[in-house]
């Protein structure tokens, strides 16, 4: 290679040339390219679409038929129909015809009968003239009655404002009755309540007068039950007073006489309640403390309490007799 041909090569506007030319090249391949893939996808959408214009002229023709025996049907039913219908006309006219006959033949009588009314209305105007005559005085009575009426209307106007004034005094008494019912119920309810509580009390009452009077027989007994027990201390207080002393004179009056004591010896006249004899110094107690009981008016039970003795009754009025005791 010579060094033209290298200048022409290594020329920039030689080499611009050249990439522009095979870019060129390059972009119109591509170009052809995209034409052929397009004309390809038109012919497969044509022989697409071909294909479905055939499935579709297939179906017009299907439906087309199907249209064209529906027609027929349709022209054979509507023609079936048109000869019902002439018929159904044809006895409709007679019908008419008929119809029209007898409103001819009614109006006919209506007019025979319109000039009856007609003669019949003639007889009956001089009848209206006297009715205008009777309902000239009917008027001016009605005026009267009129005049009367309105008058009554304001009376009962009046009484219709009175019976106002009544139902609203009437309402207010019944409110009145309604809270005088409740009041009642309520003083009721609260005397139920008050009797049954005074039917409590009077129980309570009778209960704590059956205590106090219980309390009171048992306070009483045991005042008494008290006094007897005063009396009975008193009693044998006295009692040991009195017969130390008659002791004493009494073992005196053995010492004048020489004699031993006979305090212990048994008596034959008296004995206890269990049979016992007495001694003669039991015996001088005894006697001693009934005397002192019997004087203060000891009650018999504590006076047998206190001397249990045999034949209480004589026991003070009974002889006394001692027995001797014998010698050892």
């Amino acid at each position: 290679m010579g060094p033209e041909e290298l200048a022409i090569i290594t020329n920039p506007q030689f080499i611009n040339a050249t990439f522009q030319a095979g870019e060129n090249w390059y972009h119109g391949m591509i170009a052809r390219a995209r034409e052929a893939e397009a004309l390809a996808q038109r012919r497969n959408s044509f022989e697409a679409a071909n294909a479905q214009f055939t499935v579709v002229n297939r179906q017009l023709l299907e439906g087309a038929r199907q249209q064209n025996e529906k027609w027929k049907t349709f022209a054979n039913d509507l023609v079936r129909k048109h000869d019902a219908y002439a018929v159904l006309a044809r006895r409709l006219l007679d019908e008419t015809k008929a119809y029209l006959n007898d409103s001819l033949n009614a109006e006919r009588a209506c007019k025979r009968e319109l000039i009856a009314e007609k003669e019949k209305s003639a007889e009956k105007d001089s009848s209206i003239s006297q009715l205008h005559t009777d309902l000239a005085g009917v008027r001016g009575s009605l005026a009267a009655t009129q005049e009367s009426l309105s008058y009554e209307r304001q009376k009962v106007a009046a009484l219709q404002a009175e019976n106002e004034k009544l139902r609203a005094a009437l309402s207010a008494a019944e409110s009145d009755r309604q809270r005088l019912h409740e009041d009642n119920a309520a003083f009721l309810s609260a005397a139920d309540h008050f009797e049954q509580k005074c039917k409590d009390l009077e129980s309570d009452l009778e209960r704590s007068q059956q205590a106090l009077q219980e309390g009171e027989a048992e306070h009483l007994s045991l005042s008494h039950d008290l006094q007897n027990a005063h009396l009975v201390n008193e009693a044998l207080s006295s009692a040991s007073l009195s017969v130390l002393p008659l002791m004493e004179q009494t073992r005196g009056l053995w010492a004048a006489q020489n004699k031993p004591s006979m305090m212990e010896n048994s008596l034959a006249s008296h004995c206890r309640t269990d049979g016992q004899p007495l001694t003669v110094r039991e015996y001088l107690w005894f006697a001693t403390l009934m005397r002192e009981m019997v004087a203060r008016n000891i009650p018999d039970h504590l006076v047998s309490t206190y001397c249990p003795v045999a034949q209480r009754g004589d026991f003070l009025t009974c002889p006394v007799t001692i027995k001797e005791k014998r010698p050892d």
